[in-house]
């Protein structure tokens, strides 16, 4: 699903990492993780093509990542950041958002299939008639990986999925993930937390 080959990422003179390959399977959960200022979530942008590469190339589900190529790979990937930054006041228009944007026209929101998958993350259904600011940021977290599942995309790239979770809630995300591997989803993730990487099938050391 994912090919990174041999890719060099720079800020200027300022070489992140060089070198680097990495293969994300269908029905794999591969993690990242490394010391601070390694380039793990810059790593995670260069595969969506919003940083460029100085080497090396790219390829999702075949396609070559370049100019011509890259709309069509974004709309292969549901991408959950670390901090969520939609403007939304409610959690009903924070989950609802993106299936409203052009690339996700074809999938249909449904609140029947989220409230099943509120349940697998440990999530209750009255979460969604709150307030975004009334709700914990581990509870953002785990309702955004809900609605990423529900884009029906090939590729999930996470960036810090449970940096806000207890250990009960992380191994409710790791469970999810791998229902979604089971189906075939691949997912590419950056972490600092031990036990999440613990339960990936792929560890990457950026050092």
């Amino acid at each position: 699903m994912l090919d990174v080959e041999n890719i060099s990422l720079a800020y200027g003179d300022d070489i992140l990492f060089s070198g680097l390959s990495i293969h994300v399977a269908k029905g794999e959960i591969v993690c990242i993780s490394g010391e601070s200022g390694r380039g793990k979530t810059s790593l995670l942008n260069a595969v969506m093509g919003f940083v460029p590469l100085r080497e090396g190339q790219i390829m999702v589900d075949g396609l070559v990542l370049n100019a011509g190529s890259v709309d069509i790979i974004r709309r292969k990937i549901a991408w959950i950041p670390q901090e969520l930054a939609l403007p939304s006041e409610w959690v009903k228009e924070m989950v609802q958002m993106p299936f409203e944007l052009k690339a996700n026209k074809r999938t249909l929101f449904s609140k029947q299939y989220l409230f099943s998958d509120f349940s697998k993350l440990g999530l209750d259904e009255e979460l969604y008639e709150k307030r975004v600011s009334e709700i914990s940021g581990g509870q953002r977290q785990r309702i955004m990986i809900a609605v990423a599942a529900m884009l029906n995309k090939p590729l999930i790239i996470v960036d810090e999925p449970t940096s806000a979770l207890d250990a009960q809630s992380t191994e409710k995300v790791l469970s999810y993930f791998r229902s979604l591997t089971k189906e075939g989803t691949a997912v590419l993730s950056v972490s600092h937390d031990s036990e999440f990487i613990e339960g990936c099938d792929k560890k990457i050391v950026l050092e």
